[in-house]
């Protein structure tokens, strides 16, 4: 909710007369502070008001992923999720409670189709002929990843190669437990966010080693080259035009064709040789295999979407010209903090670039302890200011049909990817300036608008791939602490963008553990964080960390866990996701995150189906659904004075569409005499609710039960 918003204003509905039988309202939230054990630094103690109840609507908070796929390029990485089939024993709700821990998963790998040598190759086959257990150490986005998996195939049967994926805080030794469940004579990988390899090595050996299998670890190169131990392996890069080959011709023999000499000339060879990285190789060996360039010039044309082309032109157009420097003393840095910010605010209105890029030079002339210079505006046309590069961008977006009519002018960029290269350059190549841009970004987050709040989110999370713990100590700790939700929920953004870049994806998850812990602003964020799209790679983890931050007494009046859980629905999800509730109804302290989540989730309906058919509904029709489950759910949806009146417009959702669809009757009304629990107080609330609906103001279906229609109590 935003700041002063009445729960009718956030959507919980009219203030209603008080149902029969009505129970007391709920306690208010607790301010969190009195029996929180104190952090490092220590965070305030939230106030709870009605103007901090930020209620939240699912898909409010979401990022664009297709947006982000577009700025982050290659490096994007959605995670992909681990249905309940995977989940171990032990993932269940059960966990919360210190009963036992999280399980790891063991996922098989599919076996490499193609690879091209490395030069850790030899070293890596020499130490596991040696040994049960070793580590691969290098720089991120290099490769190493499936130079181990090549490794490992070498001394086992490809179809026995494993990924060990473990939940954030659990130690390798916990594989020590039950060696059982690991497979013998078989391959693992397991990628380490931390520098306890040496330990872990010495733990696991013994246990591999009778397994007949081997385990490789792989870190981040540490600081010194030269500190590598024993059992350790250092990694190099591939030869990038290699990986491409090798890709290439992979993929062009699925249709019985060469590589055409074009695509293996000097000047190919030299531009993918510099490269990002095999990632990058590869994406460019699809890229030419998708689009079959025939002429120089339509290989010039994906050549040109590598990053390192991007950000020839990126600094072409940021650093400073002395053509155009030298005519005014400012107009040099007017145009850079455009350009920047025209990037930055890319497909927003451009009233966005002027604001922002004033508060730009407004830091900039702080930091440099002189006077604040003026505004932008009348000063400069947009065509002067952004130069010829980016006016052809901004041409192509001025056409007929490129934006919608009567809107403002918009910022565009035709290479989404360029818009990262440009945030690249303005942090690498002005080093001077970058107190200066965090303090900007500073400004941003807290702003009222939220188109400026995404884009300092967009702008950090990019940062963030550059410099982790900068960017946390000086600004998203900090939002992530801020008494503001709209500033929490800028923190919560930043993450979920860094997260879906992979390369940084362990020290996301390392930080969210650490929010979670905390039992107010930080615990939010981390909520938020969840109900912006961010996921474990195992679902029971996702909830096993919102159940850690539903408990805490700032959350009681709040919606944002409620709507995370949401934002982890998907129909094969249904029935999992619907026990888990069942169980968090079970404790006093999740009872009301478990109502408004179930809430959600029964209003949801299949987009796919005409006439807005409820998914769980369908669901319990098939059987896919545990009747008893859900009308505890729906019980505790109506006896929860929040939840009520939204419980009362899904399930009349639910009546109305089985009122036009004969085939749902007789389930539906077996789940309301579950519902209904024989409690008379539970039946007049039920009925109590239905009855305030728009869809059933003037009575219920003949088919419903008899003490459903009991007469409207007149308020």
């Amino acid at each position: 909710m935003a700041d002063g918003e009445s729960d009718e204003e956030a959507g919980n509905g009219p203030a209603l007369p008080s149902p029969p039988d009505s129970p007391p309202p709920p306690e208010p939230a607790e301010a969190d502070g009195a029996a929180r054990q104190p952090a490092e630094p220590r965070q305030p103690s939230p106030a709870v008001t009605d103007a901090e109840d930020d209620e939240v609507t699912v898909g409010d908070l979401r990022i664009d992923p297709r947006a982000i796929a577009e700025m982050l390029g290659i490096r994007f990485d959605e995670t992909t999720t681990h249905g309940p089939a995977q989940f171990g024993s032990h993932n269940t709700m059960k966990n919360y409670f210190g009963e036992q821990p999280l399980d790891l998963i063991i996922d098989p790998l599919p076996a490499l189709r193609c690879y091209a040598p490395a030069d850790a190759d030899k070293r890596l086959h020499d130490l596991l002929s040696q040994r049960a257990t070793g580590c691969l150490t290098g720089l991120r986005n290099s490769g190493r990843f499936t130079t181990v998996r090549a490794a490992l195939e070498v001394r086992h049967d490809p179809r026995r190669v494993y990924e060990i994926k473990l939940p954030t805080d659990v130690d390798p030794e916990e594989l020590t437990r039950d060696p059982e469940r690991l497979p013998e004579d078989s391959g693992f990988v397991l990628r380490l966010a931390g520098n306890g390899h040496i330990g872990a090595m010495r733990k696991l050996e013994g246990t591999f080693h009778r397994r007949r299998s081997s385990l490789l670890l792989i870190r981040d190169e540490g600081t010194w080259r030269w500190e590598h131990q024993g059992g350790e392996v250092r990694h190099e890069r591939p030869d990038l035009f290699a990986v491409f080959q090798e890709h290439l011709t992979n993929l062009l023999a699925e249709t019985g064709q060469a590589i055409p000499a074009l695509y293996l000339s000097d000047e190919v060879g030299g531009e993918l040789k510099a490269v990002n990285g095999p990632k990058e190789s590869v994406a460019f060996a699809h890229a030419f295999a998708e689009k079959r360039p025939s002429t120089e010039r339509e290989v010039r044309d994906i050549l040109d979407r590598s990053h390192g082309k991007r950000r020839e032109r990126a600094a072409a157009i940021l650093l400073p010209d002395r053509n155009t420097t030298s005519r005014v003393r400012r107009a040099g840095q007017h145009e850079r903090a455009f350009r920047l910010c025209y990037a930055v605010f890319e497909r927003r209105p451009l009233h966005y670039v002027f604001e922002a890029a004033d508060r730009l030079l407004h830091e900039i002339d702080s930091a440099a302890l002189r006077p604040d210079w003026g505004s932008m505006a009348l000063l400069h046309p947009v065509r002067d200011l952004l130069g010829e590069r980016l006016s052809e961008e901004w041409d192509e977006g001025q056409k007929p049909g490129s934006v919608v009519r009567g809107a403002s002018r918009t910022a565009v960029l035709r290479d989404a990817g360029l818009r990262r290269a440009i945030i690249d350059v303005a942090w690498h190549e002005f080093d001077g300036t970058r107190a200066a841009l965090l303090k900007w970004l500073d400004r941003l987050a807290d702003d009222d608008d939220e188109v400026m709040r995404r884009a300092a989110a967009d702008t950090a999370g990019i940062l963030v791939l550059h410099d982790f713990d900068r960017l946390h100590a000086g600004l998203v700790d900090r939002w992530s602490r801020s008494g503001r939700a709209s500033t929490r929920q800028v923190a919560a953004w930043t993450m979920t963008i860094a997260d879906q870049a992979g390369d940084v994806g362990p020290m996301v998850r390392a930080k969210l553990s650490e929010w979670c812990s905390e039992r107010s602003y930080q615990g939010d964020t981390a909520a938020r964080v969840y109900a912006s799209g961010l996921e474990q790679t195992v679902l029971a983890w996702s909830m096993f960390d919102l159940a850690r931050i539903a408990v805490a007494p700032f959350q009681r009046r709040r919606r944002v866990v409620a709507v995370a859980i949401s934002q982890l629905y998907r129909p094969d999800r249904a029935d999992w996701l619907i026990a888990e509730l069942h169980e968090w109804s079970k404790e006093r302290s999740l009872q009301v995150h478990a109502a408004r989540a179930f809430v959600l989730l029964a209003a949801r309906t299949d987009q796919d189906v005409p006439g807005e058919r409820p998914d769980l509904l369908e669901r319990l029709l098939r059987g896919g659904m545990d009747r008893e489950q859900l009308g505890r759910l729906w019980l505790g949806a109506f006896l929860d004075a929040r939840s009520a009146f939204a419980a009362g417009e899904a399930l009349a959702g639910w009546l109305d569409y089985a009122d036009r669809h004969e085939e749902y009757i007789p389930i539906l009304v077996s789940l309301l005499e579950a519902v209904a629990a024989g409690s008379p107080t539970t039946r007049r609330r039920v009925a109590f609710y239905l009855s305030r609906t728009a869809t059933f103001r003037n009575g219920l279906p003949g088919w419903t039960p008899d003490w459903m229609k009991q007469k409207r109590r007149e308020s």
